[in-house]
């Protein structure tokens, strides 16, 4: 220890006696030591912290599928509901829960808050217990007595102003006096953004048995201690056989049926994963690219105290003592530069949960804690002894009379000339390697971005309307009010359309079964692709600019009293009608359920992208909203002008249909379009990022190679020019050199691209990973860089006075 003390003091006093070099290597750790840290700290608030549940890895998604359909993880009625949680052997408990946005009323204005109704197992499963007050109760899951709710911590406080009475006061609720019974603690919000939980009480319809096929129910289980997951897949498979038999109406062996079991983690996290463990490993190799600079500053310094170390061997100092001392220096430097990162990351964890937006789950639990600082602090060690471990060996080859003359010449001996190129090699390939994976990245971006989307964006507001069911439970009334809101909606100055949807494009997804009337699908047919339903009002295509092919559009004579109507898009119209006009056709959705309507085919239009941009195309149904009448949807208005100046007018237009109805959600429609591809930007501008600081780095480390070069072959130089060499025969000759490193270096990068391409296949979309213009586009940058660092020093080669050079031997 008292060595340690004594080494440190007088790295100290010799960084100081230093100080460009030191601020040079600290500010380059600085740089990927703090790039590490705030990466870090998403990959450990997004997948390493654990879940904020009692013992998350007991805890399970349970999900149908129709797999002959292409329907994948789809929600669960209240009758599969129930068999689940009566008929698996591996579930300790089992609860469900759905979205159920409400309006609070009668504190300020009208305020439109995310509700989940949920079973009263809900909270117990995940082993959350209210801060205040209590749980629901099974009493309370029966229609009549369900009016209680929980709030959120963050509701609680923000709303409520942290009352500690809140517990037995009464809320107006969708226009229903409701009971507050209980306050979570702070920090729980499952699903993200809940404000709030009210009691599932099914209703007559839902218990009724030809209601299995209405699914709109997510389950959350939890495993029974020491059962995995893989065991209570295996059970839950035995009870998809046993609906099968029991249900063959529902289940017909066609289809494809199949139960799902998915722990909470894969499901909360398991769509970022991918993503962010490469973003993880190029921020390492950024790390790696700034330790070989430091590395070769280091191996400059020490061929230039040849002298020092020379007489220190003299005096006594064995190599152990020599290298002891050297990492010492790297230490200092790396705890500078460790601490300095701290605090870059500190700002680049904001950066980045700015980037991201809303597209990262678990975004709320990111932050610097103590993972984080020990994160670092390790970094920073192993860093000082990577970067510090070959200087040191190499500067620790005390050869007093070799170091002495090399050292009388100002020259750094051919076996450090020999690791710095070999440095600089290893930054050139690495840096390739992140610009690989940049461009392809990026060009996956291009053409994501490139995709036709279906419709116009530009100029267009949305926003969502929930009507309360208490107030408008009636159809008839329901279709009245929305038609009333779009009419003034479209006489606001500036709109050119208006329209109402229950799902707008890019967001999500609503599938449902359908048959086609005169048609019956035998056993052997095969299975039919399932329908994706959108109920819209007559202006909903025009105000997005969704063309029509054939037919006709929707249109408000397809009201409420009159027959049923429905317009499909193309590929509905090739995949489910090849070969024949499916206008005047009519279908119905649900169709196990005898009372739902027939509906016919009016119209076909363009495709839209439904689900999102990378993905593919599915049959879609338009049908009369007002035919349909949803208990809320999304409103679209095309104007001529900005689309949020049009908020306030829509918002008063509300008002004198209903006082008590907000309008929530709002977003212009391009925001839309950029949230759904979140994601993809944040990497791809990440991996950006990251590699054009590998670049810098690499070019740093190229010119001070070859700058190094031109000052330890300065005497040699001259003599050439003395004895009849051209400036441009030097020129060559030096970029030549750092052309040289420059082109091994790519060669070793294009290798390793290539295997680690295999990494980024999944998160590309349209670009094949090992895409060949990606690749000599990134070897043709990388090597245009490098020359250009080279020949600035180079130039300066040529500038030698062979006069001065032979006056000074």
């Amino acid at each position: 220890m008292e060595h340690f003390v004594q080494d440190a003091r007088y790295a100290l006093r010799v960084l100081r006696k230093s100080p460009g070099f030191a601020l040079a290597a600290v500010l380059a750790l600085a740089l990927g030591i703090g790039a590490n840290s705030a990466v870090f700290s998403v990959v450990n608030g997004v997948l390493l912290r654990p879940l904020p549940f009692t013992e998350p890895d007991r805890l399970v998604r349970i999900f149908g599928n129709f797999r002959a359909s292409g329907l994948e993880r789809i929600s669960t009625s209240v009758h599969e509901y129930r068999d689940y949680r009566e008929v698996p052997r591996v579930l300790a408990s089992v609860s469900a829960f759905a979205d159920a946005d409400v309006t609070l009323t009668g504190q300020d204005a009208p305020e439109r808050l995310r509700a989940i109704v949920a079973t009263s197992s809900f909270l117990p499963t995940l082993g959350v217990f209210p801060a205040m007050g209590r749980h629901f109760t099974e009493e309370e899951e029966t229609q009549g007595r369900e009016r209680v709710v929980i709030l959120t911590h963050r509701l609680w406080r923000g709303r409520f102003g942290a009352n500690p009475e809140i517990i037995g006061t009464s809320l107006t609720l969708e226009g229903q006096p409701f009971t507050v019974v209980g306050v979570l603690p702070a920090g729980f919000e499952y699903p993200r953004g809940t404000d709030l939980y009210v009691p599932f009480a099914p209703t007559p319809d839902q218990l009724n048995p030809a209601a299995r096929g209405s699914r709109f129910l997510d389950v959350v289980a939890r495993l029974k201690p020491g059962v995995t997951v893989e065991a209570a897949q295996r059970d839950m498979d035995r009870v998809a056989v046993q609906l099968m038999e029991a249900h063959p109406g529902n289940y017909s062996k066609s289809s494809g049926w199949a139960i799902s079991v998915v722990s909470m983690e894969e499901q909360t996290v398991g769509g970022v994963r991918s993503t962010l463990w490469v973003l993880l490993g190029a921020v390492g190799f950024v790390l790696l690219i700034a330790c070989t600079n430091v590395a070769n500053l280091q191996l400059a310094r020490a061929a230039a105290r040849g002298r020092e170390i020379s007489i220190r061997a003299a005096l006594g100092a064995d190599r152990v003592r020599l290298v002891t001392q050297f990492l010492t220096e790297s230490l200092v430097l790396s705890l500078a530069g460790g601490a300095l990162g701290l605090l870059m990351a500190m700002w680049g964890v904001d950066a980045l949960l700015a980037l991201v937006g809303d597209g990262l789950p678990r975004a709320s639990e990111v932050r610097l804690d103590g993972r984080v600082v020990l994160f670092t602090a390790a970094v920073s060690v192993l860093t000082g002894l990577l970067f510090g471990l070959v200087p040191a060996l190499q500067a620790s080859r005390a050869d007093l009379h070799g170091a002495m003359r090399e050292g009388a010449r100002g020259t750094g001996g051919r076996s450090s000339g020999r690791v710095r190129a070999m440095l600089v090699v290893a930054q050139v390939a690495l840096a390739l390697v992140l610009l690989v994976g940049a461009g392809l990245f990026l060009r996956s971006f291009m053409v994501l971005q490139g995709e036709d989307a279906g419709f116009d964006p530009q100029g267009v507001l949305t926003a969502r309307l929930s009507l309360p069911l208490e107030r408008y439970g009636e159809p008839a009334k329901r279709a009245a009010t929305m038609r009333e809101f779009v009419a003034r909606a479209q006489a606001v100055p500036g709109v050119e359309a208006a329209g109402l949807a229950t799902l707008l494009p890019l967001t999500g997804r609503s599938d449902w079964s359908f048959e086609i009337e005169g048609r019956m699908q035998g056993p052997a047919d095969p299975p039919r692709p399932a329908v994706e339903y959108r109920a819209v009002s007559a202006d909903y295509h025009k105000a997005l600019r969704i063309p029509l092919v054939r037919g006709r559009m929707l249109a408000d004579t397809d009201g409420f009293d009159a027959p049923h109507t429905v317009v499909i898009n193309e590929t509905m119209a090739r995949a489910i009608f090849p070969g024949e006009d499916p206008i005047g056709l009519r279908i119905r959705l649900n169709s196990r359920n005898p009372n739902a309507p027939w509906a016919t085919i009016v119209g076909i239009v363009k495709d839209v992208r439904e689900w999102g941009l990378d993905v593919p195309v599915r049959p879609v149904a338009y049908y009369s909203l007002p035919q349909r009448t949803p208990m809320g949807a999304y409103l679209v208005v095309r104007t001529r002008q900005n689309p949020s100046a049009l908020l306030a007018s829509l918002q008063a237009e509300l008002r004198s249909v209903d006082p008590d109805l907000p309008l929530y959600d709002v977003a212009p429609m391009e925001a839309v379009v950029d949230g759904s591809v979140s994601q993809r930007r944040f990497s791809m501008l990440l991996l950006a990022l990251f590699a054009g600081v590998a670049v810098v780095l690499a070019s740093l480390g190229i010119y001070g190679v070859i700058a190094y070069t031109v000052t330890l072959r300065t005497r040699e130089l001259g003599i050439r020019m003395a004895l009849g060499a051209r400036q441009a025969d030097v020129l060559g000759l030096m970029v030549g050199q750092g052309m040289r490193l420059t082109l091994v270096g790519v060669g070793l990068g294009l290798v390793l691209a290539l295997g680690l391409g295999r990494l980024l296949s999944a998160l590309l979309y349209g670009v094949k990973a090992h895409d060949p213009l990606t690749f000599a586009g990134v070897a043709v940058v990388l090597v245009g860089v490098a020359l250009v660092a080279t020949w600035v020093p180079a130039r300066r080669a040529t500038q030698v006075d062979p006069a001065l050079t032979l006056r000074a031997e």
